[in-house]
């Protein structure tokens, strides 16, 4: 009994301990992206490919100029109940330069193509981080491995991971 709950203690530790040195609000890094927005093809290029934003009928137009880098973001910005953005796969982008990229593109996107859509950079950041860490932990993959970057469920990940390691 005691060697089990020592254990879950030293696992909970160890999850905070990885949730705080792998997250930073404050992350600085050197952004390598251009915005093309080139009719009927990529938004944007990022350091390993291209970004293709828009909605199916759009993804699914495009869907033969898509390769293996590529990120593509589902535009659901419309949506009249819960405007969202998202990113398709997401649990696969683990590098932090790369998810700040990704979201700055987005936010550029928002910036060109106006909506209700309301999210700003730091929440993207940690509900990504939270989506990715959920994924890890095989939490609702099928939720998970795509970050919907909604207004409604802004803080739903990671209070239910903070939850799920505290039940440790």
């Amino acid at each position: 009994m005691k060697r089990n709950k020592l254990t879950k203690g030293l696992i909970s530790i160890g999850i905070i301990v990885l949730l705080l040195t792998n997250y930073e609000n404050d992350y600085k890094y050197n952004p390598q992206y251009e915005i093309v927005d080139e009719a009927g093809s990529e938004f944007a290029r990022y350091r390993n490919g291209k970004v293709f934003i828009g909605t199916r009928a759009y993804l699914y137009s495009v869907r033969e100029e898509i390769e293996e880098n590529d990120i593509i973001v589902l535009d659901q910005r419309y949506n009249i109940s819960d405007p969202n953005m998202k990113i398709i796969s997401s649990y696969k982008i683990n590098d932090k330069e790369i998810r700040n990229e990704i979201l700055e593109i987005i936010c550029k996107y928002e910036e060109k193509y106006p909506s209700r859509w309301d999210r700003t950079i730091e929440s993207m950041r940690l509900e990504w981080f939270m989506h990715n860490i959920s994924y890890i932990f095989k939490n609702e993959i099928d939720r998970t491995k795509d970050v919907d970057l909604d207004n409604n469920e802004e803080r739903y990940y990671d209070n239910k991971i903070l939850n799920r390691i505290l039940k440790l």
